[in-house]
């Protein structure tokens, strides 16, 4: 007798899991209080908007290693440039963010381009989105413009003081 294998839901999310700086990761509890979402949410709505954003793709193009195509876009990569090394400064922790296959795909398209993991791909998205203050403008107007006036007055006062240090 044969065993059966179970089926696969094809709408499957799949797991990444970055470590991030735990001043990142507190930023990235506090925007989710103040969009009143998860935080997987809010750092998968980042990651995913971050790989086809200009400003983030135009910051990390000085890593790639191979071309990234994004929006009928080529950044080109050269094999010479120096492998992108990720450091946090003191403790760090994970984030648990999962994908929907097809987001997945494009993460990992851009970790080809970087030549790293996806996983450290999550993560250097994070960190780039929300230290660049066009693209988190961008993203809340995108996401979140449904959001009353005294909340968005606090993401904008939080968002502020982030861009400020």
């Amino acid at each position: 007798m044969q065993k059966e294998e179970r089926k696969v839901r094809s709408d499957k999310k799949i797991d990444v899991k970055p470590t991030v700086s735990i001043i990142l990761k507190n930023q990235l509890f506090t925007l989710s209080q103040l969009f009143d979402e998860p935080v997987k949410d809010v750092a998968e709505h980042i990651c995913k908007e971050a790989a086809n954003s200009k400003f983030i793709i135009e910051d990390i193009c000085k890593w790639f290693r191979r071309n990234y195509f994004y929006r009928n876009t080529v950044a080109l990569g050269d094999p010479n440039r120096p492998k992108l090394k990720i450091k946090s400064r003191g403790e760090t922790s994970k984030v648990t963010i999962r994908f929907k296959r097809n987001d997945y795909d494009v993460l990992c398209n851009l970790a080809h381009a970087l030549d790293i993991t996806p996983t450290s791909t999550a993560g250097v998205l994070i960190r780039m989105s929300i230290r660049n203050p066009k693209f988190m403008s961008e993203f809340v107007q995108m996401y979140f413009s449904h959001l009353g006036e005294d909340r968005k007055r606090k993401i904008d006062l939080f968002l502020k003081g982030i861009h400020e240090n």
